[in-house]
C-alpha cells in the first residue's frame, strides 16, 4: 500500500489523485490553500510516501517565459519537511527544462522526481488511466523505479514507462505540445492556401495523413484559428523564453508562436485561471 499526497487539486491534481485511488491498496491525501476539503500540508508530509506537486506554472504575460513561483514556494515549504525521509516528491507541474535539477541541487537530502503530465483538460481522468507513455525523470534510477512501480499498480504492463533524467523528462513534455502547437499553425497556413488555390483543404489532408509518418491529429482548422486554450500557448512561451536565456536558436518555434498570435482570433489564454501571470514579477528560479 502506498499513501500518496496531492498538493494542487485541479484539473492534473483530481485526475492524478483518483487515478491512483483506483487501485484500492493506495491511500490520497490532497492539500490546496484555495480549497477545502482537504488535508493540511504538514499532514501530507508526515503522511505520503509519494507527494505530486500539481500547481500551475503560468506564462508571464510579456511573453518572457515560465512563471515558476508556486511550484518553488511549493518545494520551499515541503523539501525541507521530507529531509532525509524515504519520502519521495514529484514534480508533475510543467516546468522549463533544467528546474527539477535545480530543486534536486538545493534540497540534496530530498528525492525529486520529475514525472509530466500528458493529459487533454476534457478528459483528464481517462487520459491519465489510458497513457500513451509514462515518462519518469530521476537523479538517482532506483528512485524513478519506485514510482515506476506505483504506475504498474494502476496501469499494468502494457503502457511504456521511460525512465530518465529529470531534464530530459521535462523537455519531452515541452517538445511534444511545442511540435504539435507548430504542426496546427502549419495546418492553418496549409488551409489558407488552399483557400486562395480554390480547393477543398480536408480532401488534401485526407491525402496527405494516409502516410502514417504524418499523422492526422492537430492538423485540423477551427474558426478560431492556429491554438490556443492553455497548454500550448504557456509551454511555448516558457521553451522560448529558456531558448533566449540560453542562447539557442528556436526560430521555427518562434515564427510559428508569431504566426498564431497573428492568426489567432481569441486569445482564450489570456482569460483562463493559471495560464498567465499579469504582472512584470519573475521567479527566483
Amino acid at each position: 500500500m502506498a499513501n500518496i499526497g496531492i498538493i494542487g487539486w485541479g484539473i492534473v491534481g483530481q485526475a492524478t489523485g483518483k487515478g491512483f485511488a483506483s487501485n484500492k491498496d493506495n491511500k490520497v491525501y490532497w492539500y490546496d490553500k484555495f480549497r477545502k476539503g482537504g488535508k493540511s500540508l504538514d499532514f501530507v508530509a508526515k503522511k505520503c510516501d509519494f507527494i505530486f506537486i500539481c500547481v500551475p506554472t503560468p506564462m508571464f504575460a510579456d511573453g518572457s517565459g515560465t512563471d515558476l513561483s508556486i511550484v518553488d514556494e511549493v518545494v520551499a515549504r515541503i523539501a525541507p519537511k521530507i529531509k532525509g525521509a524515504k519520502r519521495i516528491l514529484v514534480v508533475k507541474s510543467s516546468v522549463v527544462p533544467g528546474t527539477t535539477r535545480s530543486y534536486q541541487e538545493n534540497y540534496k537530502d530530498t528525492k525529486f522526481i520529475m514525472n509530466p503530465e500528458f493529459l487533454t483538460e476534457m478528459n483528464a481522468f481517462w487520459d491519465f488511466m489510458h497513457p500513451d507513455r509514462i515518462i519518469i525523470g530521476a537523479e538517482d534510477e532506483a528512485v524513478g523505479l519506485e514510482l515506476a512501480k506505483l504506475y504498474r499498480g494502476i496501469n499494468g504492463y502494457e503502457v511504456k514507462i521511460f525512465i530518465t533524467d529529470t531534464t530530459s523528462a521535462e523537455l519531452a513534455k515541452f517538445m511534444a505540445n511545442t511540435f504539435l502547437a507548430t504542426k496546427t499553425v502549419f495546418a492553418n497556413e496549409m488551409n489558407e492556401l488552399s483557400v486562395k488555390l480554390g480547393i477543398n483543404y480536408d480532401d488534401v489532408k485526407k491525402m496527405v495523413v494516409a502516410d502514417p509518418r504524418v499523422g492526422e491529429a492537430f492538423l485540423g482548422v477551427t474558426p478560431f484559428g492556429g491554438f490556443g486554450l492553455k497548454c500550448f500557448p504557456k509551454d511555448t512561451i516558457g521553451l522560448l523564453g529558456l531558448a533566449r536565456k540560453l542562447k539557442v536558436d528556436l526560430s521555427v518555434l518562434e515564427a510559428a508562436w508569431k504566426k498564431n498570435l497573428k492568426i489567432r482570433k481569441i486569445k482564450d489564454w489570456e482569460e483562463i485561471d493559471g495560464a498567465v501571470t499579469k504582472n512584470k514579477s519573475r521567479s527566483k528560479k
